[in-house]
């Protein structure tokens, strides 16, 4: 629930906003003028101020200037004003106003969008606030804007940029890039295709105070995902990136189900295959060590015929976990087929490879199911790649040391 402040000589519509913000569930404390304002967060806690433009001891203006002084916290502040000018909306963004909002269009659909916003917690807005964004606009008062506006939804990794050659210069890759249209040395659009060759993946919205088909047609072709009017509200330009987000995501997930095994959410077989012949072709380029493990789940058959195949996908996908969890990052692991996994070692020789594969046979057989009476072990061949060897040769020589494993009496590891 957020705190709001909000300050405005008429009673009237202080009876209004208060019953607003009541509905969409927030706290909210009113109070007439600029004095009464500072002196209140001074005492309280704050999360927003929304304020009129004029008070009879003040304005906006000064009340936004005194902040610093009443409170060491950086408080969002929304004006809510009759007036209108494009002169009076940069003079406001310029003292850090995340929003302007004509008396006329205020209504609780707005506002409750724009609380949602500000208070959001949900998965959508965790995974934006860890995004790398890069800002490219030669205005220092839209860079103002747009980084207070990033700063009060959390984003924290965030570079601001004035020149085109800035940007493509840093080496740097982001995830969202805000670009305006209107720059030096080189228009929008064609740092929009420089970006689009360099981060294929990444998201890219352009920015521009000019509308139009073309203008908006030339954009787009050039690579952007979407576009912003400017001049924008907190509300708007949030809503842009969460909509390009969700995209993001679902093409990732997308993404990922094509390489991943349905049960556990290890690789499937496809897919560890291409990348045990990308790191035989390290080897064969580097000389680097690469060792493989073939791990299988023992009596596995027995596990379903006597308990059922529930229990059986439970045991795989309890197995696939105590592997991962035994694993660096830079290993991959990959469900085989069936009761099979293999796992893939870069950097690491036969010598370190069986105690990872101990590891792993060790948790495993420790493992304990909610099926009464339910115990599993797991077998592991493991096998170095040597220089010039194909992968095949490779998951054969780990494939016969697994069966050596399980001849010499199963939960066991050789190599």
């Amino acid at each position: 629930m957020l705190q709001i402040l909000h300050v405005d000589r008429s009673e009237l519509f202080r009876k209004v906003m208060q019953e607003i913000i009541l509905r969409c569930g927030h706290s909210v404390h009113s109070v007439a003028t600029k004095q009464e304002a500072l002196a209140y967060i001074a005492q309280q806690s704050v999360d927003l101020i929304i304020t009129a433009m004029e008070f009879k001891d003040g304005d906006a203006e000064s009340l936004i200037l005194d902040l610093p002084q009443a409170s060491k916290k950086d408080i969002p502040v929304v004006v809510v004003t009759s007036n209108d000018s494009l002169e009076l909306r940069e003079r406001l963004f310029s003292l850090g106003v995340v929003d302007y909002i004509l008396k006329s269009e205020v209504n609780e659909e707005h506002f409750k969008h724009f609380f949602t916003t500000l208070s959001a917690e949900d998965e959508l807005s965790r995974f934006m606030r860890d995004m790398r964004v890069a800002i490219l606009d030669d205005s220092p008062i839209i860079l103002k804007v747009v980084h207070r506006i990033l700063e009060m939804n959390g984003f924290q990794f965030v570079d601001f940029y004035v020149t085109p050659r800035e940007l493509l210069e840093s080496g740097k890759a982001y995830d969202l890039y805000l670009v305006d249209m209107v720059l030096p040395e080189l228009t929008g659009d064609k740092v929009i295709m420089d970006i689009r060759v360099r981060q294929p993946n990444s998201i890219i919205i352009g920015m521009s105070q000019f509308t139009g088909e073309k203008s908006i047609a030339t954009l787009l072709m050039a690579g952007a995902d979407d576009y912003i009017h400017k001049p924008f509200d907190a509300a708007s330009l949030i809503s842009r990136i969460k909509i390009n987000v969700r995209s993001y995501q679902y093409k990732k997930r997308l993404e990922l189900m094509a390489v991943t095994d349905g049960l556990t959410g290890l690789y499937n077989h496809r897919f560890i295959f291409e990348r045990l012949e990308e790191e035989i072709a390290k080897v064969a380029r580097y000389g680097r060590p690469l060792s493989i493990i073939m791990l299988d789940i023992d009596n596995f058959k027995q596990v379903n015929d006597t308990f059922g195949h529930r229990a059986g996908d439970e045991v795989i996908l309890s197995a696939a976990h105590a592997i991962m969890a035994s694993l660096r990052k830079t290993d991959v692991a990959g469900r085989y087929g069936g009761e099979e996994f293999l796992v893939l070692l870069p950097e690491t020789d036969l010598k370190a490879a069986h105690i990872v594969a101990e590891k792993i046979r060790n948790t495993v057989a420790l493992l304990q199911f909610k099926t009464k009476d339910l115990a599993v072990t797991i077998s592991a061949g493991v096998a170095e790649a040597e220089k010039g060897e194909s992968f095949e040769a490779l998951i054969n020589r780990a494939d016969a040391k697994l069966y050596t494993a399980k001849r010499n009496g199963k939960n066991r590891v050789e190599s």
